[in-house]
């Protein structure tokens, strides 16, 4: 049997050469050491992803096939059980999956300090950018947070930054649940997915002047074994837009995580108050896709500088519309449209770019086409561009299949480039769209019982328009904003 060595401890490195109290302390490290081998210590040993739409693979029987795109994580083995993340939990149980359900999502960057250096990499899934065994046109632009939280619920495990540099990564966290603390379930959730070194990261809570609460985990991901591989290119992220260089296109990396409870960083009932934020000090060597947590266990919120007006739902031709708008708008970056069967656990279905800064009345919309009967609840995310993020108001819609109404739908609206239209069938029909003024500017001919169509609408003038369809037996018409 192999021995530790002292670098995989890193507490024995801190320990020796200190005293009689330090070696009280190496010799507890190394027994333990001995005792518990070591090696996989809060390891994930399997995950599944929506890579083309189910991909599972673990330690033990490892999937052959290595994702070349965004793919977000669905679930994840830790201790024996499997828990969700909440992103899709139906494609689990089609998949005949056991799991606790879970709500997981990447935790919002706070801070980055140290400095983008020459060894800094982003790291894109290799098809990424469609583009197979070579560089993007036109190439890429650094964005760091964004890469650390894109993706449903931004568990995109398809997309990482390498070699964060020397420094600290900060995530703010409040309101820790303390029912939670020590259940067992985890609340924190570590990706490492390319090259890990002998060097170790030092994970911790910190009260809002920086100070330790509980105790700091040192983590050295040589120590974790791969779940998987993956096919990235690695972009230089010195200048912006990124570089590509040949060493660095179309390469295989391994995907390695790591979890923990509350109590595994020491954090109980009498300190839980305290805490402020999560730490993570990086040795230069971290390929991080993201940080996830637990929002069962804790939240992450902040006031965003943003006026949403009212979200609404209605029923249309057997989906959900859901609408809303902002009154002003300052840095936002997107929305995740949530959903929920029991008002409980949500899930993010969909992600709607935002207009960012804005003053005046900006609209926005979305479809859920898989409406179930009953009761829906729907909630927005809104996220700013430094990660931040709050939730609006839960609403209701309510769905009775065998009640459904005849209707026009379309989407998205407000619109810039081109619109998905959903109406019913009929062997003559056709779409029309109006201007303001009663002006046909576009007639398209629909074939016959076709329910859905495409149209653009890039070369009309900012503004409001009126979409027709005209059936044989039937008029349907609704109002379009082009922007």
């Amino acid at each position: 049997m192999k021995l530790c060595e002292p670098k995989a401890f890193p507490a024995l490195k801190y320990a020796t050469g200190r005293g009689s109290g330090s070696m009280i302390a190496f010799l507890f490290s190394f027994i333990f050491c001995l005792s518990s081998s070591c090696f996989g210590q809060q390891a994930v040993s399997g995950i599944i992803t929506d890579y083309n739409s189910y991909w599972k693979t673990s330690v033990s029987v490892m999937n052959p096939v290595k994702p070349v795109n965004s793919h977000n994580l669905l679930a994840f083995t830790y201790n024996n059980t499997q828990y969700s993340t909440g992103v899709n939990d139906a494609a689990l149980r089609s998949h005949g999956e056991s799991f606790i359900a879970g709500d997981f999502w990447s935790l919002p960057v706070d801070n980055i300090s140290g400095a983008i250096v020459a060894n800094t990499k982003v790291g894109l899934g290799e098809m990424y950018d469609g583009v197979h065994n070579g560089a993007s046109n036109p190439a890429p632009y650094r964005d760091i947070e964004t890469y650390l939280t894109d993706g449903v619920k931004g568990l995109n495990i398809g997309t990482c930054i390498a070699n964060l540099p020397v420094g600290s990564l900060t995530f703010a966290v409040t309101n820790i649940r303390p029912e939670n603390i020590g259940d067992g379930i985890p609340d924190i959730l570590v990706t490492q997915v390319a090259d890990p070194s002998n060097s170790f990261d030092r994970y911790s809570f910190v009260n809002a002047n920086g100070t330790i609460v509980g105790v700091s985990k040192d983590v050295e991901f040589t120590n974790i074994p791969p779940v998987a591989n993956w096919t990235a290119d690695f972009y230089e992220s010195v200048s912006n837009p990124m570089i590509l260089t040949a060493g660095f296109t179309n390469t295989d990396r391994p995907m390695r995580l790591w979890a923990a409870d509350l109590s595994d960083l020491g954090i109980t009932l009498a300190n839980y108050q305290s805490v402020s934020k999560f730490k993570i000090n990086l040795s230069g060597n971290s390929d991080v896709a993201f940080v996830a947590y637990n929002q069962r266990s804790f939240t992450v919120a902040s006031i965003l500088p943003l006026t949403l007006g009212d979200l609404t739902g209605q029923v249309i031709n057997g989906a959900a519309k859901l609408n809303w708008n902002t009154q002003s708008e300052a840095d936002t970056k997107h929305f995740v449209l949530e959903k929920s069967r029991d008002n409980l656990v949500f899930s993010g279905i969909d992600t709607i770019r935002a207009m960012g800064n804005s003053t005046t009345t900006v609209y926005y919309s979305s479809l859920d086409k898989s409406l179930q009967n009953g009761t829906t609840y729907y909630r927005l995310k809104m996220v700013d561009n430094d990660g931040h993020f709050t939730y609006s108001k839960t609403i209701q819609v309510q769905y009775n299949k065998a009640s459904g109404t005849l209707s026009l739908l379309l989407y998205p609206n407000p619109a810039s480039d081109k619109i998905q239209v959903s109406y019913p069938a009929s062997q003559d029909g056709s779409l029309m769209i109006f201007s303001s003024g009663g002006t046909l500017l576009k007639r398209v001919m629909l074939n016959s019982n076709t329910t859905q169509t495409s149209l653009a609408v890039n070369t009309l003038a900012k503004g409001f328009y009126r979409l027709v369809w005209q059936g044989r037996d039937e008029t349907l018409s609704q109002a379009l904003i082009v922007q």
